[in-house]
């Protein structure tokens, strides 16, 4: 005896035809693909320079704003070396040479900022700018206190000299080169300390 089966409906036909298409089909449905990785920021090449005969280098921290160090022999009466320091902060406010000088200057007893000696010159298409200030310098021996940049154990240093530098770059940020010791050890390294950003590259 002859079965009688009812025609499939449009619906079944049309979900039927569906399911044979995605089965048929090879390549897979496209998902949104997950966004690319944050490029790493490109680091700042180092600016260069040639270090004055005489000054020994001195081994600098593997992170943080200071890049480079050296000390100086004293000369003459000096009881002490002198020392130089180069510092990078970032191309951001950090790097800002008029909060660093002021903060630089206030290391002396006095506002040796309104006298200090300024100076702006050009060097191999940098702008440079040379700070230089004498008296009673206080190296901090103890953090400061927080909201306080000045440390309540401090040692004085009489007849102190200060002879700085900010290196203005368009690419690579503002570079700073800080010299600081005994006046007469520092006064006889300006002319090294000059000659050192003539070599800036």
């Amino acid at each position: 005896m002859a079965v009688l089966r009812a025609p499939p409906s449009p619906s079944l036909l049309a979900l039927a035809a569906l399911i044979a298409a995605l089965t048929g089909c090879n390549k897979a449905v496209d998902e949104p693909s997950a966004p690319p990785p944050a490029a790493s920021a490109t680091p700042v090449a180092p600016l260069l320079f040639d270090t004055p005969g005489g000054w020994t280098k001195l081994e600098a921290p593997p992170s943080g704003p200071r890049k480079a160090s050296f000390r100086i022999d004293k000369v003459g009466n000096d009881k002490e070396e002198a020392e130089v320091n180069v510092f990078y902060f970032g191309t951001g406010a950090k790097g800002d040479p008029l909060p660093l000088f002021k903060e630089w200057f206030a290391q002396f007893d006095g506002d040796v900022g309104a006298t200090a000696k300024r100076e702006q010159l050009e060097v191999r298409g940098f702008k440079v700018e040379t700070a230089e200030a004498s008296g009673t310098y206080k190296i901090g021996l103890t953090p400061p206190p927080r909201g306080r940049k000045q440390a309540p154990v401090q040692m004085v240093k009489n007849g102190w000299r200060l002879y700085g530098a900010v290196v203005k770059t368009t690419d690579r940020g503002n570079w700073f080169f800080k010299m600081t010791g005994p006046d007469e050890t520092v006064q006889a390294n300006r002319s090294a300390f000059r000659a050192m950003l003539e070599t800036l590259r």
